[in-house]
C-alpha cells in the first residue's frame, strides 16, 4: 500500500490576506491548499479584515517550494470556516 504525499505547492507560509475593498492586512502565518480552496490556520484575524461579508481578498504566500503565490479576488467561505481555528477562501 502506498501513501500519497502532499505536493510542496499545497503548503503555504508567510501568508498575508488583504481585504481588497479596505486594504486592511492580516499576517496569518500558515495555510494550505485543499481541493482548490485556501485554508488559513489562525486564531486571531483582525476584525478590520473579515468584518465585511461581501469583501473579496488577495492572498499572498510562499509555498513549500519557495515560490511566491498570489490568489486574487477570493471570497471567505463563512460556512466552511471555523472562527478561531481555520478560515476557508475560494
Amino acid at each position: 500500500m502506498t501513501t500519497a504525499t502532499a505536493s510542496p505547492a499545497t503548503s503555504l507560509h508567510d501568508v498575508v490576506v488583504t481585504n481588497e475593498q479596505t486594504r486592511a492586512e492580516w499576517r496569518a502565518g500558515r495555510a494550505s491548499i485543499d481541493r482548490g480552496r485556501i485554508v488559513v490556520y489562525s486564531k486571531h484575524p483582525p476584525d478590520a479584515v473579515l468584518d465585511r461579508p461581501a469583501s473579496t481578498y488577495t492572498i499572498l504566500a510562499v509555498d513549500g517550494g519557495d515560490r511566491v503565490r498570489r490568489f486574487p479576488n477570493v471570497a471567505l467561505d463563512r460556512q466552511a470556516s471555523e472562527p478561531g481555528k481555520r478560515y476557508v477562501f475560494a
